[in-house]
């Protein structure tokens, strides 16, 4: 019986086991802790781009470039009000991300005038191993251009296809604020709201921030493209889980609670070389 026992054991844990094309090894649990923070430090990605490829319009005229932009191509057509964003067939950036593929935006207004708005779109657009697609409309909803700039995000059609073919899609509804310093890597940014979709295992998802998230740009440097602080509650089916993400300190640990059961751990995004 001992020994049936063990045959068991080793099955159930094959089958709770797997690995990607990237090589990271994959828990096939709904609750893919993750999987939830590539697709979140995914998409703000293309905000800290889409900011940068839209600071040609700064209202006082301060070219602030951040170094995402360092190896693309920036096509500016002021007529048609469209900036190109061209990574070509890829390169790398200083973070360590290689990408490659087109983000398009399509503007009225400067970036920081309340009212004004872009609409980006991706065009063949990857991360590492990661293809993004989706739609964002950000909409500048300040009340005065004395505010910290906050914004309406909603993402339509969002999806990551990885490497091994598997893909999740997302649906989101964000308030961003900005928090602009002299030096550009001292900026951060927040995030409220909450998001949709149906993860790599077909089964639908919620992320709904219930403590302010912070993003920091200096981190960024250190390859922590997760958030650094705020609280969201990821809920799968009937599962839930409440991620944590910290004081402030720039790094990849994220306390976890679930069914009670809390733990700390450092997050692995997927689809990274």
């Amino acid at each position: 019986m001992k020994r049936i026992a063990f045959i068991m054991t080793l099955v159930l844990a094959a089958a709770f086991t797997a690995c990607d094309q990237s090589g990271d090894e994959i828990v096939s649990d709904a609750l893919d802790i993750d999987l939830e923070e590539t697709i979140e430090s995914s998409f703000e990605d293309i905000d800290v781009i889409s900011d940068e490829g839209m600071d040609d319009l700064a209202i006082d005229g301060r070219r602030r470039r951040f170094h995402v932009l360092d190896c693309a191509v920036i096509e500016h057509d002021t007529v048609e009000q469209v900036i190109t964003i061209d990574y070509g067939d890829g390169c790398e950036g200083r973070n360590g991300r290689v990408r490659k593929g087109k983000i398009i935006i399509q503007y009225d207004g400067r970036r920081n005038e309340p009212g004004s708005y872009r609409i980006v779109t991706l065009e063949d657009f990857f991360i590492d191993s990661t293809q993004i697609e989706g739609t964002r409309t950000v909409t500048n909803i300040s009340v005065d251009t004395d505010d910290n700039p906050t914004f309406n995000i909603k993402l339509e059609g969002g999806k990551l296809t990885f490497a091994d073919g598997t893909f999740a899609t997302r649906e989101a509804d964000h308030t961003r604020t900005w928090f602009r310093f002299e030096e550009p890597e001292d900026d951060y940014s927040t995030l409220d709201g909450s998001a949709s979709g149906v993860n790599r295992e077909g089964l639908d998802y919620s992320a709904v921030i219930t403590e302010t998230i912070t993003f920091k740009r200096s981190c960024r440097n250190g390859r922590v493209f997760v958030p650094v602080s705020g609280q969201k509650v990821y809920t799968v089916g009937d599962r839930e889980s409440i991620i944590n993400y910290g004081d402030g300190t720039c790094d990849n640990l994220v306390t976890i609670t679930t069914d009670g059961v809390t733990e700390e751990r450092a997050l692995r995004l997927r689809g990274r070389r």
